[in-house]
C-alpha cells in the first residue's frame, strides 16, 4: 500500500536527500508550485500539472544560447540548432547500425513487432538527441 503525503512534505524529503519513492503526494492536484520545486518533483517521478507550476521571470537566470535565439513558434529541430550554433557538423551521410533487443516477455515481443516501424523513428530520435545532449554537456 503507498503512503499519501502532502507536496510540501514530499519536497521537504527530497530537499533532505530522503527518497520520496513509494509515495503518492496527496494535494499535487491543488499546489502552487515554484517551478524549482516543481522541477524536483518531477526529477523524482511525480507529474506536476503545468497548470499548478508559478514563476516570476526575474527568477530565471539569462542564457544567451537561449534567449538570443528568434523563436518563430515552432520547434527547431536539435540537429540544425547544433549546426547554427557550431557544436556538431550535417552528416552528409546515413548509416544503418542494428541493435538487437532480447526480450522474454511473449505480450512485450509482440508488441514491439506490431510497432516495430514506429519505435524505430522514435529511437533514431532518441540515439541522436542523447548524442546531442551528451556532446553539449562535455563542451563545457
Amino acid at each position: 500500500m503507498t503512503k499519501r503525503i502532502k507536496t510540501s512534505e514530499a519536497l521537504e524529503l527530497m530537499k533532505e536527500g530522503t527518497s520520496a519513492g513509494g509515495f503518492v503526494l496527496s494535494d499535487v492536484e491543488t499546489q502552487q508550485l515554484g517551478f524549482r520545486d516543481a522541477l524536483l518533483l518531477a526529477e523524482n517521478g511525480f507529474v506536476v500539472p503545468s497548470g499548478n507550476i508559478v514563476y516570476d521571470d526575474a527568477d530565471i537566470e539569462y542564457d544567451a544560447d537561449f534567449d538570443e535565439v528568434e523563436w518563430r513558434g515552432e520547434p527547431t529541430n536539435l540537429q540544425d540548432f547544433l549546426v547554427s550554433k557550431g557544436i556538431t557538423h550535417q552528416a552528409e551521410t546515413d548509416t544503418a547500425i542494428s541493435i538487437e533487443i532480447a526480450v522474454e516477455d511473449q505480450a512485450v515481443r509482440h508488441w514491439l513487432e506490431k510497432n516495430s516501424p514506429k519505435l524505430k523513428r522514435i529511437v533514431e530520435k532518441l540515439v541522436i538527441d542523447l548524442y546531442h545532449t551528451d556532446q553539449i554537456l562535455h563542451a563545457k
